[in-house]
């Protein structure tokens, strides 16, 4: 079964932290390391509006998360980056 997962990554940039999250879907998505994993996140999906209503789910998930920590920004989300 496919699933949609969103990662959020902690890095360092010139000394400060950032932010940058990932979205997946597919059979098995893994993250590949773009630093340490903050916040994780998925969904099983059988269908292409399920794909969509999943990653919308999960955005909105992870936006929460992000104002509860305290995060003002997390960089743009990027759709499968590394399939």
């Amino acid at each position: 079964m496919r699933k949609a997962v969103l990662n959020i990554f902690e890095t360092e940039s010139e000394g400060e932290k950032v932010y940058r999250a990932v979205m997946q879907v597919g059979e098995n998505p893994q993250p590949v390391s773009m630093g340490k994993i903050v916040y994780q996140d998925g969904e099983e999906v059988d269908s292409f509006k399920d794909t969509n209503d999943a990653i919308r789910r999960l955005k909105e998930k992870a936006e929460n998360w992000a104002r509860e920590q305290g995060i003002p920004f997390v960089h743009n989300i990027d759709i499968n980056p590394y399939d």
